[in-house]
């Protein structure tokens, strides 16, 4: 039986969490359409991007569902809602369960999307770090046989090696090098082969490293944001689902 005089603390709070929680709902769609501005589809910078905050900012709207549906609990508790609630357009349950399963379908659309992007950004970097790697072992070897002709050319002459003595000061390990590649030209083809090979390796592996950064780092970023926005998708169509479903009006026997 219900009480004359209603305490009006638990009115205000049902009212207070209605109120926080569709603040919380139209702020997320508010901030949600704002990153849709600059549009650039075609970037895969910018899809990463548009995705990963999305699903990052994804259980703010299930909060405010939440505070939503304990102010209704409220309201049943203290006899304040109607016997048998009918769904419609006017009704804010209706609207809330509906951004519900808005928010689940939209959440299922960003998983592939996501990981394809997250997969042809990893390629990009790769093409980039494939390249870069290429320039270097073309500087490489512009730069050994500059060196190389350079050392030759000085070694033709004694003159222009004693010249060059006098002009820069050498280490006696350079001096000592210069002597034997004096006496035995083919010890500087040798000498710049191994050096060429030793940094050619230096710059394949720092290569296959990028590469590995940057395919781990897209699978992390698919496995993380591919099964949050999974999960979200499951909560969001569970309530989206139930509250409609069981805002239907009973039929009365």
């Amino acid at each position: 039986m219900k009480g004359t005089n209603t305490n009006p603390i638990p009115i205000q709070a049902a009212q207070f969490l209605k109120l926080a929680g569709l603040i919380l709902i139209l702020f997320t769609l508010l901030n949600y359409i704002l990153l849709l501005f600059p549009l650039n589809l075609g970037d895969v910078e910018w899809r990463l991007r548009f995705t990963t905050q999305i699903v990052n900012q994804g259980i703010v709207p299930i909060l405010g569902i939440a505070l939503m549906f304990s102010a209704y609990g409220f309201e049943d508790i203290l006899g304040l809602s109607k016997a048998q609630p009918k769904i419609g357009w006017n009704n804010l349950k209706f609207w809330v369960c509906l951004i519900s399963l808005f928010f689940g379908i939209i959440f299922l659309l960003l998983i592939p999307l996501h990981i394809t992007s997250a997969v042809a950004g990893s390629n990009q970097a790769i093409e980039k770090v494939n390249q870069d790697a290429a320039d270097a072992q073309k500087q490489l070897e512009e730069r050994l046989s500059q060196q190389q002709a350079q050392i030759t050319g000085l070694l033709e002459s004694n003159q222009r090696i004693e010249d060059f003595v006098g002009d820069v000061e050498l280490t006696e390990e350079q001096l000592a090098n210069l002597e034997r590649f004096k006496n035995n030209p083919g010890v500087l083809k040798t000498q710049t082969e191994a050096i060429k090979e030793k940094l050619t390796k230096q710059i394949e592996a720092r290569k296959q490293r990028a590469e590995q950064r940057s395919q781990l780092g897209a699978l992390k970023s698919s496995i993380r944001i591919g099964l949050s926005s999974l999960l979200l998708a499951s909560c969001y169509l569970t309530i989206g689902w139930s509250g409609i479903k069981g805002s239907k009006p009973r039929r009365v026997r």
